[in-house]
């Protein structure tokens, strides 16, 4: 998980700087938010500096999941069952202080879909960009350090992101699942952003053991 720590500052520093920079209590926390845009435009248009979000009244961490969250490793996550477009969903995850869902290892991955919803798509954190489509042809988690998305379950494999959907319309990853528990019926696939589909978040610990140790030092 990567933090930007910006008032004037381009700089991307991981939790374990957080003891080396004192500077950085006088800056924001910012959640890596692929280059902050916002996915309720159809051009991905920026997000300015006001209108960013950021993590607030996160508790501290106890080694449980609230109510309703399901856990697996370090993480918890939310099952959303409200029907939202990618940009609502990434909205409702910030405000349960977490992230749309990015797979870190296989085992999360196998372990996290059996409690996707049952028929019907469910977006993940995972996004190909319109004005990359000439220089790489996988897509873009929302935090770094993930897997690489061409190992996931994609309809069509060998991935390539045209015939798994993507187009100038369709540049956000969603994952369907069918009433039959088979992994053949399951599959990722690229979806207009606007669509209303499920969605999972997740509060990683790290994130919250970060937060939390900043606001320690600062009280």
């Amino acid at each position: 998980m990567i933090f930007h720590f910006s008032e004037s500052s381009n700089l991307h520093y991981s939790p374990q700087h957080l003891d080396l920079y004192p500077l950085i209590l006088h800056l924001v926390i910012k959640l890596f938010n692929w280059s902050y845009k916002d996915f309720g435009t159809s051009a991905f248009s920026d997000i300015s500096l006001e209108q960013r979000q950021r993590f607030a009244d996160f508790p501290a961490e106890t080694g449980t999941c609230p109510d309703g969250w399901v856990r697996f490793s370090d993480s918890c996550y939310w099952v959303e069952q409200h029907k939202q477009s990618f940009a609502e969903a990434e909205k409702r995850c910030y405000e349960k202080n977490a992230t749309l869902f990015v797979v870190n290892s296989q085992d999360e991955w196998d372990a996290v879909r059996e409690h996707f919803p049952q028929i019907g798509y469910t977006w993940i954190g995972l996004v190909r960009f319109t004005h990359r489509e000439r220089s790489e042809d996988t897509p873009t988690w929302q935090t770094e350090g993930a897997v690489n998305p061409a190992k996931l379950n994609w309809l069509i494999r060998p991935y390539k992101p045209v015939s798994n959907g993507w187009s100038i319309l369709s540049n956000c990853a969603a994952h369907y699942s069918a009433s039959l528990n088979l992994d053949a019926s399951a599959y990722t696939y690229y979806q207009p952003c606007s669509f209303k589909y499920y969605s999972i978040c997740e509060r990683n610990s790290t994130i919250l053991d970060f937060l939390n140790r900043k606001f320690d030092i600062q009280a």
